[in-house]
């Protein structure tokens, strides 16, 4: 874990986290406030191309806000090549990571989870398994997708759904559960800093919107 000062209203340690449940193992990525205390807490799951950088950078900025952030590695430690992306893991997989993530969040392992209700923030291809996974769970107090893939069957929503996306992207009508956010001139990848399109001022009003969701803030 390293110490990180910057902008926010907290210090935060970050890196490596050794997920465990049970017998299994899985490695992953934390980011959370520098100091005693419980704080809300956001089960962060990756995308198509796993925990990259700007993934990372994300929940980092989250942590700085106050929030604790786990993001379990579906790939499980495979390692990735650049193209052709690797298979996307089935979604049964994908609902036990998940579920073994939430089971290390709530052990002593973890004081600093605040208890109750956690968040789920999404990214492209995961959108549609952390809805199923969000589906019926008393757990999960909301959801946030960024630039969700939505080109299967979309789950119903049984907790708050904020979701952003480029305009060109418009949510299909099965998805009126959802809040939706809407931004011109970019082509998708809102939080992807190696995008070629990357807006800063767009990704900084993703981050503090996701922070007043998850916060239980009034939206800014």
């Amino acid at each position: 874990m390293a110490l990180l000062k910057g902008e926010g209203t907290h210090q935060i340690l970050y890196g490596g986290a050794d997920i465990f449940s049970g017998l299994r193992h899985n490695r992953g990525y934390l980011a959370r406030p520098d100091h005693a205390g419980e704080f809300p807490t956001v089960l962060l799951v990756h995308g198509a191309d796993g925990i990259t950088a700007s993934v990372k950078s994300a929940a980092r900025q989250l942590a700085r806000y106050g929030l604790a952030v786990v993001g379990p590695d579906l790939f499980r430690g495979t390692r990735l090549p650049r193209r052709p992306l690797p298979e996307w893991p089935t979604s049964d997989r994908v609902a036990v990571d998940l579920a073994d993530a939430v089971m290390w969040m709530a052990s002593p392992d973890t004081p600093w989870v605040r208890p109750g209700p956690i968040g789920v923030l999404a990214f492209d291809r995961a959108a549609i398994p952390a809805l199923r996974f969000a589906a019926g769970r008393d757990l999960i107090g909301s959801v946030a997708l960024v630039s969700p893939v939505l080109d299967e069957e979309v789950p119903a929503a049984t907790a708050p759904v904020l979701a952003f996306a480029a305009k060109g992207d418009s949510p299909p009508p099965a998805v009126g559960w959802a809040e939706w956010v809407l931004y011109g001139g970019v082509d998708g990848g809102l939080l992807d800093e190696a995008a070629d399109d990357y807006r800063w001022d767009v990704a900084e009003d993703v981050i503090a919107r996701t922070v007043a969701f998850f916060s239980g803030d009034p939206p800014v």
